[in-house]
């Protein structure tokens, strides 16, 4: 059951969703080994770009390990679903960038106590954090404030290992963008 951070008035989600930024989004033995870690009975692909497209929302559906239900859904109605509690069970929730998470945060009007860090490829504009994480100005600005709003950033490829033992809040604020 979720409950109501007082604080800021959001409702904690943390029992009932996972979040994870990976760019990948569902992608072979990675998301069915978190799928498992956690729990899950169902994953939100939540990327305004891909279900908007028929054809990357299909491969998506297409990824998914069997017996996993899938919805891929735009910011705002995966914020309308967390806001009315459609969730079923625990729910592993793949967004893009920490822009997204700040956005469906606050769309539903609720909080959680970590994010997963996963994937974030190198594109131009970005600089390296750790192995897989790279970030850009944009993305430094929304993982600082999903920090100062006392949420958790674990850097952690594999459900198999520990979230590496960094500060990221550290790292993040001291990388030059």
């Amino acid at each position: 059951m979720s409950t109501i951070d007082t604080k800021s008035q959001r409702r904690n989600l943390s029992d009932r969703i996972f979040i994870r930024i990976d760019d990948r989004f569902i992608h072979g033995q990675v998301t069915a080994a978190w799928i498992k870690k956690i729990g899950s009975l169902s994953v939100w692909v939540v990327n305004d770009k891909i279900a908007s497209n028929p054809v990357l929302k299909q491969l998506q559906l297409t990824l998914a390990p069997p017996g996993i239900q899938v919805d891929v859904l735009n910011i705002k109605d995966a914020a309308e679903k967390l806001k009315n509690a459609e969730i079923l069970g625990k729910t592993l929730i793949l967004v893009e960038k920490p822009q997204d998470v700040l956005a469906l945060l606050d769309m539903a009007e609720a909080t959680v106590e970590f994010i997963n860090l996963g994937q974030m490829g190198w594109k131009e504009g970005r600089v390296r954090v750790e192995k897989t994480l790279n970030i850009g100005g944009e993305d430094k600005k929304a993982l600082l404030e999903l920090l100062s709003r006392g949420i958790k950033l674990l850097y952690q490829q594999l459900p198999d290992f520990p979230p590496k033992p960094i500060d990221l809040g550290k790292k993040i604020l001291e990388l030059k963008l």
